[in-house]
């Protein structure tokens, strides 16, 4: 089952929604330790997984997909735009995470910022990271994503971190693209 019809191919990599049949391979990458440092916590047991999926299915505005690698057709990752607002012209791209060693890293962004701007023909389009997360926040500002918020705070596994809150809207979109087309290229030549 999937809940949405949007897709997206890439020069390597594309996005599909989210199925069931993903849920092991979420769960996994979820309840790996060296990934989930900066998440909410996921339940042990695969069928939570599987039981949050069924309620995402129902979420209107709110659009998940599997990260694949277009050549070998397997899972890289998973990303989403969630918490849509139409009115407001904003989603919030999140739920972002790739497997160990992964380079669908700015293909993944560059394609799920295109169906924000491309297909919901949203303004804005932001991100919040665990301010901690350095390695993110410094990804989405070389990208040209511009700080927006710092005020936030998130309680993970029983500690507090500060967020910061980055976003692209549509005037600096073509700046952020071309930024991740040449970020992607380089990854995509490694893979050639």
């Amino acid at each position: 089952m999937s809940r949405h019809a949007l897709w997206r191919k890439g020069e390597r990599f594309g996005l599909r929604p989210v199925a069931d049949e993903d849920a092991d391979f979420i769960h996994g990458l979820r309840t790996d330790p060296e990934l989930s440092r900066y998440i909410h916590t996921t339940p042990p047991d695969p069928a939570a997984q599987r039981a949050w999926l069924a309620t995402y299915y129902e979420r209107p505005d709110d659009y998940y997909f599997c990260v694949i690698d277009e050549v070998t057709a397997e899972r890289e990752g998973a990303i989403s735009l969630n918490d849509v607002d139409h009115a407001a012209g904003t989603a919030e791209m999140g739920r972002w995470i790739l497997r160990r060693g992964s380079l669908a890293a700015a293909e993944s962004a560059l394609l799920v910022y295109a169906i924000g701007f491309e297909d919901l023909a949203l303004d804005r389009v932001y991100c919040r990271t665990v301010s901690a997360n350095k390695a993110v926040v410094s990804f989405h500002r070389s990208c040209g994503l511009r700080v927006t918020d710092e005020s936030r705070q998130v309680i993970l596994a029983g500690v507090t971190y500060g967020v910061t809150e980055q976003s692209v809207d549509r005037a600096n979109w073509p700046e952020v693209a071309a930024r991740l087309k040449r970020v992607r290229a380089m990854a995509v030549g490694l893979l050639a």
